[in-house]
């Protein structure tokens, strides 16, 4: 199989994979609301042998909140990342001499994980995980499948995603100890950052992001 007829084949997993995510989603959502609307139903029918159109809405409503709570909401794993809209005026991302660090840090920053936007992901030129979709592709050493171990740099840099254009290590604590001094917190990254396993979570770029 030549190398163009592989990238076909990936082209067309990803676009089988965005149609297939779509529809469970839209059946996810449909059962929930299924699904809160008869333990609702059964709630207020026990608790007031009657039946009230608006009593019972709140009754839904209160279920659907009690199945969220306890993560019995069905979901089918897909996360997309909705960017909003940079403030007029916003400072620049905190530059970074990035090739001082490197041979310290060997680019652990491309080993964090992060969503892709709808945008991102119908562009076809980021690789995102087929089993955790839509978030970034990672390889089995950890690493982000788009990085060029040659010079440890990016290679698809000018089509990256947002969240790599955003993100700065000068101020994450999990990377480094202490940044002027180029002291990495090796503790935690090795912790959470080392060869990439089977698992249900993933350690993100933004250190406040849900996972």
């Amino acid at each position: 199989m030549e190398p163009n007829d592989i990238e076909r084949l990936d082209r067309q997993l990803q676009h089988s994979g965005f149609y297939t995510h779509t529809i469970l989603s839209r059946y996810a959502e449909r059962i929930n609301d299924q699904e809160a609307f008869l333990y609702g139903l059964i709630d207020y029918l026990i608790e007031q042998q009657g039946l009230d159109g608006e009593a019972l809405k709140s009754y839904v409503a209160r279920v659907r909140d009690e199945l969220r709570q306890r993560k019995e909401a069905l979901s089918p794993g897909v996360t997309l990342r909705i960017d909003k809209p940079l403030p007029e005026g916003e400072a620049e991302v905190e530059p970074v001499n990035c090739a001082d660090r490197l041979p310290i840090c060997q680019a652990v920053c491309c080993k964090l994980n992060f969503a892709l936007s709808p945008q991102e992901v119908e562009s076809g030129k980021i690789k995102w995980e087929l089993g955790h979709p839509y978030f970034i592709r990672h390889e089995q050493d950890g690493y982000c499948s788009h990085i060029d171990h040659s010079c440890q740099g990016c290679g698809i840099y000018e089509d990256r995603p947002r969240v790599c254009r955003r993100y700065s290590c000068a101020h994450d604590a999990r990377i480094w100890k202490d940044f002027e001094k180029m002291k990495l917190n090796t503790e935690w990254i090795e912790a959470h950052l080392g060869p990439r396993q089977p698992r249900l979570f993933f350690v993100n770029m933004d250190p406040e992001a849900p996972v």
